[in-house]
Order: structure tokens, then C-alpha cells, then sequence
């Protein structure tokens, strides 16, 4: 993990705490204090805290670099030191024989390492161009990301455009959908008003249509007797024909009825007439009605030409 970069601000305020202690601050104080950090940019900060008017109101320039004690303290640790260099120099002496041959040894060891260090600080050294190169190379790739980041900012403020105008025509359309939902409530209100008024309608409608339908079967009964009427004059027809001279009286009585009869057909036609006007899409059983009539009609007319031929035969 990369370690974060040092700022300004903490150096400026690392400066604060070491004169606040009464030690003017340096780059070596500092990068112990803080404990990370170049030499180059502590000491770019911390000349740029000595020129702060907080470094001027506090007199930084004028401070110790060391905090010395004051005088009377001095002199009692001076005693102090005094007594406690007399009581080591009697250790140390007795053991200073010893350290001088082990100091000869780590000399000779420490030489090695010394050599050895230089071979180390060799490598590192190229080791450091290598990364320098490297790093030339990173800040090179940093430069385009920048400028790509760039170009993509830019992108993202116009997406951001973009997305605002999207929201207001959203908010635009939703309030249309708003409105059309109000409208959908208003139209399954009347369309639920008008099923109500549809089913009262079929209501009267098969109402109407069963009372249409008692009044075809009526008609359909008076028909049948009609039909029976007629079939009973064909018969007395016939026979009127073999016996039309011995008849004649009976003829005219026949006559007379057939115009009650041709009378009361009149009206039978005037009603289904009427019937067939207000039943246009009637059942099945209406046009099988309309047929029988047409059937009846052709048979009177038949019935009728042969009336006037025996007629015409009588005169």
C-alpha cells in the first residue's frame, strides 16, 4: 500500500508544536517528529511555515535549535553527571580492555560491511535509475490519464446536462400520465355507467322480444286456422264444382264468407306488416311466419281467379 503523501498543513502544524515547546523547528526535528517524508519537501514546507505570520508573531528564527536548561538546573546536573561518570569510568575501565579487542574485531567486521554496503549502494543506485525511469514513464501515463480524466469530466458534465433535461421530461410525462389516468378513471366510470345502461336495455329487449315472440305464436295460431279455413274451402270448392248449379245459393254464402275472410286477412296482413317493421332482425320463427303468409296470399289469389272463372261462368 502506497504511504500517503505529507502535506503542508501537517508540517505546519508539527512547526507549531516545537515551538510551542521552545525549540526553533528543523527539517531533521520534523522528519523525526513525523516520521515519514523527504528532506526537499520538509524543508520546502518549513520555510514556507517561517515565512507564515505565525512564525513571525512567535519569533521562530530567534529560538534554540537545542532547548538549553537554565543555569541552576546546569549545575546540579553537572554534579549529577559528575558522580555518575566517576561510578561508570570504574565499570567501564574494568571492561574497557575487553571492549577494545571486541571493538578490533567488529572493526575488521564492520569493514566488511562498510565494502559490502558499497556494493549494495551500487546496485541501489542503479537500481533508483531504473525506478527513476520508471517513474518518468508513470508520470508520462499520469499526464494522458489526467487528460483523459479531463475529457471524461467533460463528457460528465454534459451527460449531466443530458440527465436534466431527461428529468424535467420525465416530471413532464408524469404528470401526463397522471392526467391520463385520471382520464382512464373517468372513462371506466362511464363505461361501467353505460354496461348498467346496456343491461337494462337487454333487459327490455328480451322483454320486448318474448312479448313479440307470444304475439308471432298467436299470429302463427290464427294463420293455422286460416289455413285450415282454406283448406276446407278448397274441399268445398271441389265439390261446388261438381254440384255449382244445384249450389248456387250455397256459392253465394261461400262468397260472403270468403270476403269476411278476405276481410279479416287484410287485417292479419296490416299487423304483420306491422310485426315485420318493428322486428327486422325477428327469429327464425317470424320469416317461417312471413312465408306461410306469402303461401296463403298466392293461394287466395288462386282461390280468388278461380271465384271470378265460375262466375264469369254463371253469366
Amino acid at each position: 500500500m502506497t504511504p500517503q503523501r505529507l502535506t503542508e498543513a501537517e508540517v505546519h502544524t508539527a512547526c507549531a508544536e516545537i515551538a510551542a515547546q521552545g525549540e526553533r523547528p528543523t527539517a531533521l526535528t520534523l522528519l523525526g517528529k513525523l516520521g515519514r517524508g523527504s528532506l526537499t519537501t520538509i524543508t520546502k514546507f518549513l520555510n514556507s511555515w517561517n515565512a507564515s505570520d505565525e512564525a513571525q508573531a512567535i519569533k521562530a528564527d530567534a529560538l534554540p535549535a537545542i532547548v538549553r536548561l537554565p543555569q541552576e538546573l546546569s549545575k546540579d546536573g553537572e554534579d549529577l553527571l559528575k558522580k555518575m561518570w566517576n561510578i561508570a569510568k570504574g565499570i567501564a575501565d574494568e571492561d574497557l580492555d575487553i571492549q577494545r579487542e571486541a571493538l578490533k574485531q567488529a572493526e575488521l567486521a564492520n569493514q566488511a560491511k562498510v565494502e559490502e554496503a558499497f556494493k549494495f549502494s551500487e546496485a541501489q543506485s542503479m537500481k533508483i535509475d531504473r525506478l527513476e525511469d520508471t517513474l518518468a514513464e508513470l508520470q508520462s501515463k499520469l499526464a494522458e490519464e489526467q487528460n483523459d480524466h479531463a475529457k471524461t469530466v467533460v463528457h460528465l458534465n454534459e451527460a449531466e446536462k443530458t440527465n436534466v433535461g431527461l428529468t424535467k421530461d420525465n416530471e413532464q410525462l408524469q404528470n401526463e400520465i397522471r392526467d391520463l389516468k385520471s382520464r382512464v378513471a373517468m372513462l371506466e366510470d362511464l363505461n361501467k355507467t353505460a354496461a348498467r345502461e346496456n343491461l337494462e336495455l337487454q333487459k327490455t329487449h328480451n322483454a320486448t322480444l318474448k312479448q313479440k315472440d307470444a304475439e308471432i305464436r298467436s299470429l302463427d295460431m290464427q294463420i293455422h286456422k286460416l289455413q285450415t279455413s282454406l283448406d276446407s274451402v278448397v274441399k268445398s270448392n271441389d265439390q261446388l264444382k261438381s254440384d255449382i248449379k244445384d249450389k248456387a245459393s250455397k256459392l253465394s254464402d261461400l262468397t260472403i264468407e270468403l270476403e269476411k275472410l278476405g276481410v279479416r286477412y287484410s287485417v292479419a296482413a296490416d299487423e304483420l306488416k306491422t310485426v315485420k317493421s318493428d322486428l327486422k332482425v325477428a327469429s327464425k320463427a317470424a320469416s317461417d311466419a312471413e312465408k306461410l303468409v306469402a303461401n296463403l296470399e298466392g293461394q287466395l289469389g288462386v282461390y280468388k281467379s278461380l271465384d271470378h272463372a265460375e262466375k264469369d261462368n254463371q253469366g
